[in-house]
């Protein structure tokens, strides 16, 4: 099954379960796609908040890097976070079909 999950709410717990889901998906199989929105950004600025430790192992579940949208706030965040966390993001491609994707859940 492909996903894709939009993390959109501003809250640790929202976007927590949001990315956990994601993982545990991927552990099985599962093609999983995030969407990081603005308002989770200051999340990701915690060190010590779970989707920051959470974004960075992206690679260990074979995840795609998070997309981000396309707007100022995501190349000021690429710039900000460690080099680490920097490279699980990536902007939105330019199309997106949401046909590609059997559910689109967003938190």
């Amino acid at each position: 099954m492909k996903l894709l999950i939009q993390l959109r709410t501003p809250t640790e717990m929202a976007s927590y379960e949001g990315c956990a889901l994601a993982l545990t998906l991927a552990t099985f199989g599962h093609e999983v796609q995030l969407y990081l929105d603005a308002p989770v950004f200051g999340l990701l600025m915690q060190p010590k908040s779970r989707l920051h430790g959470m974004i960075q192992s992206l690679e260990l579940y074979d995840m795609p890097p998070a997309w981000l949208p396309e707007d100022v706030f995501s190349g000021w965040l690429t710039g900000m976070v460690p080099s680490d966390l920097a490279a699980q993001l990536t902007l939105i491609p330019e199309v997106v079909n949401s046909q590609d994707f059997e559910q689109i859940l967003a938190f």
